[in-house]
């Protein structure tokens, strides 16, 4: 099995958040297909989604692709080929005149998701506001692009229905499973899920503004 040293993440809530502000930065996920030659470099490389992307950001991807280099593969003591997605993840941060900077945050090769889908939301979470946790799922992709095992990995103390959750989330995704020597091979996909219910009690503004700040403490 090929275990490449990475991890996806994701942030979910109980319910939509209020829209950012125009100019606070977000961050982007972009998937390239790459075929690695026996020499650890991209012999071809597709971005997923191109058409999603400005042009100038695609060309920026590529470019980093192609200078990306990977310990290939062995079979029978020989340097073979790896057919493998590649995610390169960033922070965009806009500015008032609708440019903005783009920072890379990390580099990583695995199977691709190619469909995702959560379960529902604990309902004790939903219920609980303010509450926040994370927890790290860790998926066997079969050659056939679905989960064999998912592994559910959390702190001490965390409810049981945030494990449940974790796992029927991934027992759904699908993968495009990478490939060694033209054949489909067993890999890890590694996502860590960040949990946060919106806590929606109104603010009792009646209060005195020293009082209220002394209860926040």
């Amino acid at each position: 099995m090929i275990k490449p040293m990475w991890m996806a993440a994701l942030a979910l809530g109980s319910m939509p958040a209020l829209a950012a502000g125009a100019l606070d930065p977000y961050p982007v996920s972009v998937w390239t297909r790459v075929l690695f030659g026996v020499d650890g470099k991209p012999v071809e490389y597709t971005v997923v989604d191109e058409p999603k992307y400005p042009a100038k950001f695609v060309e920026n991807v590529r470019v980093r692709v192609a200078q990306a280099t990977i310990q290939p593969p062995l079979v029978d003591g020989k340097p073979v080929t790896l057919r493998s997605g590649v995610e390169m993840r960033f922070t965009v941060t806009p500015n008032a005149d609708g440019g903005g900077s783009v920072r890379v945050d990390g580099l990583s090769v695995g199977p691709i998701p190619i469909q995702r889908s959560l379960a529902s939301y604990p309902a004790d979470i939903a219920a609980n506001g303010g509450w926040e946790g994370q927890v790290l799922g860790v998926c066997t992709v079969g050659v056939l692009g679905r989960c064999k095992t998912v592994d559910v990995v959390a702190q001490p103390g965390m409810p049981e229905s945030v494990r449940r959750y974790a796992k029927a989330s991934l027992d759904g995704w699908v993968f495009e499973p990478q490939q060694v020597d033209g054949k489909a091979v067993e890999s890890e996909y590694r996502l860590l899920m960040y949990l946060n219910t919106m806590d929606t009690t109104p603010e009792d503004f009646r209060q005195d503004k020293f009082e209220r700040l002394l209860k926040k403490k």
